[in-house]
């Protein structure tokens, strides 16, 4: 669970369909480590059943009356490292763009 706004959340494991969600609400597993923000308002979206407008200000207040991110941001990063799915997705994907470049190199060299 995390806390904001005095509110507490219980967290989501970020499984199959919670990635889809994720990319429904226009954060993709390629920009996850550029949008931290995007990531955070959607998980909080996505844990409260509600829109990422409304999530959206529920983080503004708590950041506001002086809460910090911290609790969600290890709730997500905990639920990351649990999920067999999303580390084998990750370890893929990272696979996928070590194979990439060496191919650009391997063009350049030519």
């Amino acid at each position: 669970t995390f806390t904001i706004n005095e509110k507490e959340y219980n967290a989501k494991p970020f499984d199959f369909n919670l990635v889809c969600d994720l990319e429904d609400m226009g954060v993709s597993m390629q920009e996850m480590g550029k949008k931290r923000m995007s990531v955070t308002r959607a998980y909080l979206a996505l844990c409260g059943g509600m829109s990422n407008e409304v999530a959206g200000k529920e983080i503004e207040q708590h950041v506001i009356a002086g809460g910090n991110l911290e609790g969600i941001s290890k709730t997500m990063s905990e639920e990351m490292e649990n999920s067999d799915f999303f580390r084998t997705l990750t370890k893929t994907e990272e696979e996928e763009v070590a194979d990439s470049q060496s191919e650009e190199k391997q063009k350049d060299k030519k």
